[in-house]
């Protein structure tokens, strides 16, 4: 049974009628010709006409304004993402920055998030004891929102807080390969969840490496030189300590 769209526009003001039949695009076509069957009984005046162009007129420019923020947004998203999308020879500094501090941000949030319920599991827990990692935890939270501040103001001490921790994360994950290795048939370790944070590592010292991306950060290259050599040596001195204590 078809629906009766003249019982229910009967009443409607001809202004809402006409709003009907200037967007047929939007309507069924028995819906429109229920419209103008009883628009042809009625008088219209310029008022109405005028009430509906301007109605009509008011939808075109907030179309035109969600388009243009749309294509301004899209504009500023390829723009921030330009060094990626298209990769060149040429590095812009500022705009690999962003990234870097955008990936930082992202981390931070999910690590606040891992935290957050590891500390709620600990405290709710009665027979758990104090454990010094709840203080590494912590001092996380804290640590990076200070390294992303001073990547944000460009200082030397930012780059190389991110490079050490970078590389001392990625010579001790190196370190650990051998017990994950030789036990992995034992506890049906994840081989790629264990390679995969050591290549982001690799990837973020090579970025870091690079001579546009450390100049950015007043990081020239005896400070880099001096950053790889003490946090290499120290790295390996940890790794070569935790082998002795931990590898038999």
């Amino acid at each position: 049974m078809d629906f009766d769209f003249s019982q229910q526009y009967k009443d409607y003001s001809n202004v809402d009628l006409l709003k009907i039949v200037r967007q047929a695009e939007n309507y069924q076509a028995t819906a429109v010709a229920a419209a103008q069957d009883i628009l042809r009984d009625r008088k219209i005046s310029d008022e109405e006409m005028s009430a509906v162009d301007q109605y009509l007129q008011d939808l075109d420019n907030a179309e035109k304004d969600k388009k243009e923020k749309m294509d301004a947004l899209k504009n500023k998203v390829t723009d921030f993402l330009e060094p990626v999308i298209h990769p060149s020879e040429k590095v812009e500094p500022g705009k690999w920055v962003n990234i870097l501090l955008l990936v930082i941000a992202v981390q931070y949030v999910w690590m606040l998030y891992k935290t957050v319920w590891a500390l709620i599991r600990f405290f709710q827990c009665r027979l758990c004891t104090f454990d010094v990692s709840v203080i590494f935890l912590l001092l996380t939270l804290m640590y990076i929102p200070f390294i992303f501040f001073l990547l944000f103001k460009k200082r030397r001490w930012g780059w190389i807080l991110l490079f050490a921790d970078n590389v001392f994360a990625l010579i001790s994950g190196l370190g650990q390969s051998y017990i994950f290795f030789k036990y992995q048939s034992i506890h049906n370790g994840n081989t790629i969840s264990f390679l995969l944070p050591l290549l982001i590592r690799a990837a973020f010292v090579a970025f870091l490496w690079r001579d546009p991306i450390a100049s950015h950060f007043g990081a020239m290259q005896e400070t880099k030189k001096n950053t790889a050599f003490i946090t290499t040596g120290g790295s390996l001195l940890f790794v070569l300590i935790m082998f002795l204590l931990f590898g038999t």
